[in-house]
């Protein structure tokens, strides 16, 4: 890919940096569209943004009032207007501009319609779009442009390196058509989820799409390094939109899900690996799936931010941290609320290192964050200015912060709030700092230190909980000052040992 490449009326992007998607096409839905001869289009639109149709062209026009001048949007092309990839733009571009990726500085978007792919919801487009997606690969990367529509994917294509997928934000939709037997496998994912550790297609991207497929699995990269998903929104899924397999360096920013899943593993993003002996994750390529590698490679450096999990049809999850392995995973400026569950999920038994949670709303979920027991073999957890509230007491079970197994853990400007079991519980936690928390609503404990927990707690108020605020447990060492106790059972129990080091106040 080029150090810099321009887009068509979508801004530019750099190698190695976020795309500015700040002025990227809108949905055609919100747009006039005029149509006649190319002859009968003004001398310049009514509005930014305006759409005309040449119909003796075959080509979109839109408005630009920044340039004051008319640019290509979408359609065919002709002799007297050739557009990239098309049969007319390899007749007519010249020696000079004659180059391996068969682009020019001014027409850098492999546009699917281009190539005659159409999203009108009924022709299964699969197929078409892993080829075209296998040109851009040999080419040497690029940007592959799939203007609104809904396009059915009867196969997974697989993105290559150095390449973006980009639609128009909701108005492009990809369904992945499965038969009743074969639901489940990957919606898209990259070349090399066969190979061993990060082997993968690398420096690729997907952004400003909807996933509506209820018959598949979502994006899925697998073995791959230096991802980005960008403006990923997610209705309709079989279990999971995202679903990040044995990969690093994979950023999602930005996701919006309205749904969870509708088959046995359903939370909308899925931190994964591909353990050996693992049978899951697999892609489609029309007649018979294919599993990812299980290599044990581990999940390591990835960020799910700015998002938002409100789904209609409660999944169990909303975050699910899936198998051994996963490695400096941040999940942060986030919204997740409807859980059955809970919002975030870590398998029991299995093994994280370095988590952080910061900046997330865990609103109306059954818990909050949930990371299975556990006694040892996990280090490094960081919570920060997380908010956990269920007013719904129907709803509201088991604890609602819950973690277990961790060596060296920092909880802090937490507040847990709620007719939870308990408020907050940890096991097996060693060098457990906490600062800044609340506890209200439990019906038993705010602070259960229930089993061989090491902690210090400052600063904390343990308010209306049924027995007790503090509860030291059996080899539990728990150091507390500076901790307020408003209507609760009692101040403090103890199986283990407390030391208060600072007079802790009544109300």
């Amino acid at each position: 890919m080029a150090d810099q490449t321009p887009r068509l009326g979508l801004g530019t992007y750099t190698q190695g940096e976020n795309w500015d998607h700040t002025d990227t096409v809108e949905a055609l839905d919100e747009r006039a569209i005029v149509h006649g001869p190319i002859a009968e289009r003004p001398t310049e639109g009514e509005y930014d943004d305006e759409l005309f149709y040449a119909i003796d062209q075959g080509i979109t026009w839109r408005w630009d009032a920044s340039s004051e001048d008319w640019d290509y949007f979408s359609g065919q092309g002709c002799p007297g207007q050739p557009v990239p990839g098309t049969s007319h733009f390899e007749a007519t571009r010249s020696e000079v501009t004659r180059t391996v990726h068969a682009r020019t500085e001014e027409t850098p978007v492999w546009n699917v319609e281009a190539h005659g792919i159409e999203g009108d919801g009924t022709t299964e487009v699969g197929q078409a779009i892993h080829d075209l997606l296998e040109t851009v690969d040999r080419a040497g990367g690029g940007i592959v442009y799939v203007p609104p529509g809904r396009y059915l994917l009867e196969r997974t294509p697989l993105v290559g390196d150095d390449t973006i997928l980009m639609g128009s934000g909701r108005s492009t939709v990809l369904d992945g058509a499965r038969t009743s037997s074969d639901e489940g496998q990957a919606l898209l994912s990259n070349r090399g989820y066969d190979a061993t550790e990060y082997g993968g297609a690398s420096n690729w991207g997907v952004c400003n799409i909807r996933i509506d497929a209820p018959e598949s699995n979502g994006i899925m990269p697998a073995h791959a390094e230096n991802v980005r998903l960008e403006n990923i929104y997610g209705d309709a899924i079989y279990h999971h939109h995202i679903d990040i397999v044995s990969s690093k360096n994979v950023v999602v920013d930005g996701y919006w899900a309205t749904r969870g899943g509708e088959g046995g593993s359903d939370a909308p993003v899925q931190f994964d690996n591909q353990n050996a002996g693992t049978g899951w994750n697999s892609v489609w390529d029309g007649k018979r799936q294919t599993t990812v590698t299980d290599d044990d490679t581990p999940t390591r450096n990835c960020t799910l931010t700015n998002f938002e999990i409100d789904p209609a049809n409660a999944p169990e999850y909303g975050v699910h941290i899936h198998r051994d392995g996963n490695e400096s995973i941040t999940i942060r400026d986030g919204y997740i609320t409807g859980c059955q569950h809970s919002a975030i999920r870590a398998d029991t038994g299995d093994l994280i290192e370095d988590l952080t949670i910061d900046c997330v709303s865990c609103i109306e979920n059954a818990r909050g964050i949930s990371l299975g027991h556990v006694e040892d073999g996990r280090r490094e957890l960081t919570i920060d200015t997380v908010t956990i509230r269920t007013d719904d007491h129907g709803l509201a079970a088991g604890s609602g912060l819950y973690a277990s197994g961790f060596d060296g853990a920092t909880v802090s400007n937490v507040v847990v709030d709620g007719a939870f079991t308990n408020a907050i519980i940890f096991d097996d936690m060693d060098d457990l700092k906490m600062s800044a928390v609340t506890a209200k609503g439990a019906r038993h404990q705010a602070f259960r230190f229930r089993e061989n927990v090491d902690v210090t707690l400052t600063t904390a108020r343990a308010t209306d909980c049924g027995t007790a605020g503090i509860y030291s447990g059996p080899g539990s060492s728990v150091a507390y000052g500076g901790v307020a106790f408003d209507d609760v059972g009692s101040r403090v129990v103890v199986d283990g040992e407390t030391r208060e080091w600072i007079t802790s106040s009544s109300s």
